[in-house]
């Protein structure tokens, strides 16, 4: 049976309903079907398609082709593109992911808990001297940004410029990078002449950092090129500060529409890293995930997507799927740990997952413990949900904090 063969609801991801309430829509389509049409492809809803579809290796991640659908065909964007470990593939791939894995480890990120639990406290403390804040703006976005700095090896004072070339780069994964080409190229090479000095430095002085491991890393006397370090750096720049950034921010809206959560949280710190899964299932900031193209036919639940075809494994409809978890819709830090797809799966399952845990898992039990009941101060506005990653721009909050 064909996948042409069957009738499927239509997503429209432009739309005003998608934009307004993007789950909603998605739950209207998923008790349709597992799969709906959209203008760039076949998209999977459901948990067990969708998991399925992360695990195919006849699928590879679009890369350039996502820039080519959007006009983009060459230059430094298609360039650097070329060379994110997400859009490689086979024995590259493997190699690459053989070479850095050891530095994305549990290890490595528990070395640098201190230091994350230290950035933490210091822009709380900045907070319960007040009783109100924008918890985007003054938590979120520096807390974001120093803990990169303070993992990579990013000078502190780099940071402003990172924040920027960070907020630029974020703009290459979506659907408008048409219409901030300039802007983005335009960071991409400030930030590659950067990162090319600071590659040099480690090299002649290296510290207990990402950037000085991945300048060792090596296997069987294989080791990155320094084009490949820069491909690294840039992706984990790219992926680790706005993702967190936003995920926190999802984090933040979904306990103030729950207060109840809220304060169990605060009374239970040990429920830390459920509340940290349970945000990341309920309220991803990558909700669409990462878009596939079949490089041969490709069966998914019986049917057959030909060569070619584009297709959206949505892994923020699989973490709303009925058929595997209870009361989805529900937003409930007590949940039984079922396994959700925010970090993807297969070989390109995020290489960040571990860091972007103990960042949520640091903050949410702290923030709840000290800051204390919160009360919406003013309107949540929402970057479009059809963005590589997306959340609340700011989110105004009221507060007597604790003391």
């Amino acid at each position: 049976m064909t996948a042409s063969s069957e009738v499927r609801p239509f997503l429209d991801l432009h739309g005003s309903d998608f934009s307004r309430d993007p789950h909603a829509v998605l739950r209207a389509a998923r008790e349709q079907s597992w799969c709906a049409d959209t203008a760039l492809g076949p998209a999977i809803l459901r948990y067990r398609e969708v998991q399925a579809t992360l695990a195919q290796r006849t699928l590879r991640t679009p890369g350039p082709d996502f820039l080519a659908m959007q006009g983009i065909h060459d230059g430094p964007l298609v360039e650097i593109m070329s060379g994110f470990l997400l859009n490689t593939e086979g024995p590259a791939h493997d190699r690459l992911r053989r070479l850095i894995s050891r530095s994305f480890t549990v290890r490595r990120v528990e070395a640098v808990r201190p230091r994350i639990v230290a950035i933490a406290e210091e822009l709380t403390d900045a907070l319960v001297v007040k009783d109100r804040c924008d918890l985007v703006a003054e938590f979120a976005d520096p807390f974001a940004r120093r803990v990169l700095c303070a993992f990579v090896g990013i000078p502190a004072d780099a940071q402003a410029r990172v924040r920027r070339w960070t907020a630029d780069l974020g703009l290459l994964f979506g659907l408008s990078v048409a219409a901030h080409r300039a802007q983005i190229e335009a960071s991409m090479l400030e930030l590659r002449a950067f990162i090319d000095d600071l590659i040099a430095l480690r090299r002649r002085d290296p510290l207990d950092d990402l950037l000085s491991e991945l300048v060792a890393a090596e296997t069987n006397g294989d080791a990155l090129t320094d084009l490949e370090l820069r491909a690294m750096i840039v992706t984990f720049m790219s992926a680790g500060s706005d993702t967190v950034l936003n995920q926190l921010g999802h984090a933040f809206a979904a306990f103030l529409a729950h207060p109840e959560q809220w304060r169990l949280l605060a009374a239970d710190p040990s429920l830390a890293a459920a509340a940290a899964e349970e945000v990341v299932r309920y309220s991803p900031a990558s909700l669409l995930g990462v878009p596939r193209i079949a490089t041969a036919d490709v069966e998914v639940a019986g049917h057959v997507f030909p060569r070619g075809s584009f297709l959206l494994p949505i892994t923020g409809s699989a973490n709303r799927d009925a058929q595997v978890f209870a009361d989805p819709d529900r937003f409930d830090i007590t949940r039984k740990r079922d396994v959700h797809l925010t970090f993807g799966g297969g070989i390109h399952y995020c290489l960040g997952a571990a860091l972007a845990r103990v960042q949520l898992q640091i903050t949410l039990p702290m923030l709840a413990a000290r800051l204390g009941e919160l009360h919406p101060d003013g309107p949540i506005p929402w970057l479009p949900p059809t963005e590589a990653v997306y959340g609340p721009l700011s989110v105004p909050v009221g507060y007597r904090a604790r003391a």
